[in-house]
């Protein structure tokens, strides 16, 4: 009975993260959309800490209210457009209280955010650290040994 209900668990398990990487895949190589964690709270009620950004890598072009994804020196930004001028964009982050000290020009934009998922960059910045890595690989490591011991016990 214990391999049984293991035997579920694990081909759900394994369903689960078939579809997860299926549907990031197709994400980003079909339809041109990138992930994007935010890490501050400049865009705060919009984009809470903590929330993935998706962002349309198709809509380079935005206009005034867009929140769009832009390289900013090493980094990326993701902020609001206030302002479309013969320069570029000018953003501001909708938390902060003045706008970005430089106009973004088009060729800086990675594009347009079009939807977003509260908490799951958590998840995502915890499976990118050391501590999350060890954890994933180890419980890979337990649940198959689990597996295994259910199936000694079996015969």
């Amino acid at each position: 009975m214990a391999l049984r209900i293991y035997k579920v668990i694990q081909n759900v398990l394994l369903i689960g993260v078939l579809a997860v990487v299926t549907g990031l895949i197709s994400m980003i190589v079909i339809l041109d959309m990138n992930p994007y964690v935010v890490v501050s709270g400049s865009m705060e009620p919009a984009l809470p800490v903590g929330s993935v950004c998706i962002v349309d890598c198709q809509q380079r072009s935005p206009d005034e209210g867009d929140i769009i994804s832009y390289k900013a020196g090493d980094g990326i930004v993701t902020h609001r457009v206030i302002e479309v001028t013969e320069d570029g964009y000018v953003t501001k982050g909708d938390a902060n209280d003045t706008k970005d000290p430089r106009v973004v020009k088009e060729k800086q934009i990675f594009g347009t955010c079009v939807a977003s998922v509260p908490k799951v960059g958590y998840a995502v910045m915890f499976l990118r650290s050391a501590v999350g890595i060890f954890t994933v690989i180890m419980s890979v490591i337990c649940f198959g040994f689990i597996g295994r011991l259910l199936e000694s016990r079996r015969e």
